[in-house]
């Protein structure tokens, strides 16, 4: 199949989800829309859609992210397969009219996600462990809509994980990261670093070390229940 990666920023590219899906066979193409890369025509033939995250709001009114917005609308009600991770959940969300505004908490590093009613009878999430920890980089979220099924939430920032239409999913969380990821992501981050603090990041450290295997191995999973899921 061919799968349409859409990238907001060269250190936050789609990592060990490329990784399993070229491992499966998937043909990937990368459009660098931060870098003036335009968006493929409706009917360009892709069989799913990576939406990677970003230090954008799916608020901004530049006219790659407006762009993106009408694009996205159109592709999720036509069908089309897609995962939003971080921004690009925000962006599918914003896309369907939902809102988009600062979280209550700021997420940043390991924080657990739960099940919802929702989640058992997924045929994406259902093997999620129930408190997984999850990689968070995040200040805004968004809204649930009445089209939402919400299959991860957590108490201080529920908006986790929605279904949209079939094979359509939006993570505010990552699941794609590595070691050098996160450490990349910390060095280029100075909000970030002063909201965390010293002690804050120590901690982000050890736990890296404790649940980074166990988010690698459920990217692994989560990927190929995707793919289960939208082929045809």
């Amino acid at each position: 199949m061919q799968f349409l990666i859409l990238q907001h920023l060269d250190i936050e590219p789609p990592a060990m989800i490329a990784d399993e899906l070229e491992k499966a066979g998937h043909h990937l193409t990368t459009v660098h829309l931060n870098q003036g890369q335009t968006l493929p025509a409706p009917d360009a033939g892709f069989d799913g859609v990576v939406i990677m995250g970003g230090p954008q709001s799916a608020n901004d009114d530049t006219d790659y992210i407006l762009a993106e917005l009408a694009w996205l609308k159109n592709m999720i009600s036509a069908g089309m397969p897609m995962l939003g991770i971080c921004l690009g959940a925000q962006l599918m969300a914003k896309a369907i009219g939902a809102d988009i505004f600062p979280a209550a908490v700021r997420e940043l590093g390991w924080l657990p996600v739960y099940h919802t009613q929702k989640t058992a009878d997924d045929p994406v999430f259902a093997n999620m462990p129930d408190g997984l920890s999850v990689f968070q980089w995040h200040g805004e979220t968004f809204s649930l809509t009445d089209s939402m099924v919400s299959v991860a939430s957590n108490p201080d920032v529920p908006a986790q994980t929605f279904r949209l239409g079939r094979g359509q999913y939006g993570l505010q969380f990552h699941i794609e990261v590595d070691q050098a990821m996160i450490e990349s992501w910390i060095a280029h981050g100075a909000s970030e670093r002063d909201h965390l603090g010293i002690e804050g990041i120590s901690l982000l450290h050890k736990d890296s070390k404790l649940y980074l295997e166990s988010i690698q191995h459920f990217c692994k999973q989560l990927v190929r229940a995707w793919l289960q899921d939208i082929t045809p």
